[in-house]
């Protein structure tokens, strides 16, 4: 039998004793914990991945309608123009008036949006840039006449035709997985968005 230590009892050495996990209840919780991350990490990066294309498009599509209201409040245009001169560098947004000052503060969309071209379905390629859209003191949309501008018909596929005011103008974005959300701007100037391949108007 073990001596006592000063101030320990029969009851704590055994408690002492009994305390703590075997080497084996150690490694199945580590093979189960590792085998939850094994399945939720993947998952988790893709479902990322796929908000910040949804968050990037819906805040666009927020600011589209705040530069609509402008134009028709200030009796004047605002000119929006989605950039991004190369599949490496992030896209960027203006809104200006005639005069040239910003209507809402530049948004660079996150790193993981690229601006990408109707038909061309490789990620980080078919980037037309800079695209651009102009909203009239009536909150029409006027053609700019910019050649990088994509124009849908009212079935959502791509005209390959010059964009015209009574045409609706398309801004495509995918991202690095190859989901793909379209942000449509009417002739009436009002936008919506929705996953590419069901977005006509």
């Amino acid at each position: 039998m073990e001596p006592l230590l000063v101030g320990q009892t029969g009851t704590d050495t055994r408690l002492n004793a009994e305390f703590g996990f075997t080497l084996t209840e150690v490694m199945i919780a580590v093979a189960i914990l590792s085998t939850l991350l094994i399945i939720a990490v993947p998952n988790y990066l893709d479902w990322n991945r796929k908000y910040k294309l949804k968050d990037a498009v819906a805040t666009l599509h927020g600011n589209i309608g705040m530069s609509r209201m402008y134009a028709i409040n200030q009796n004047t245009t605002v000119t929006m123009t989605i950039a991004q001169p190369s599949a490496t560098l992030p896209v960027t947004v203006t809104f200006r008036t005639s005069a040239g000052a910003y209507v809402i503060p530049p948004l660079t969309l996150d790193s993981e949006v690229s601006l990408t071209n109707a038909t061309n379905a490789t990620v980080g390629a078919g980037v037309d840039s800079p695209q651009d859209v102009q909203f009239s003191s009536m909150g029409l949309r006027r053609d700019t006449g910019n050649a990088n501008n994509l124009c849908v018909s009212g079935t959502g596929a791509y005209t390959g035709a010059a964009c015209t005011s009574n045409s609706n103008q398309a801004f495509n974005f995918m991202n690095t997985r190859g989901l793909n959300y379209r942000l449509v701007v009417t002739s009436n100037g009002k936008a919506s968005w929705c996953y590419t391949s069901g977005c006509a108007q």
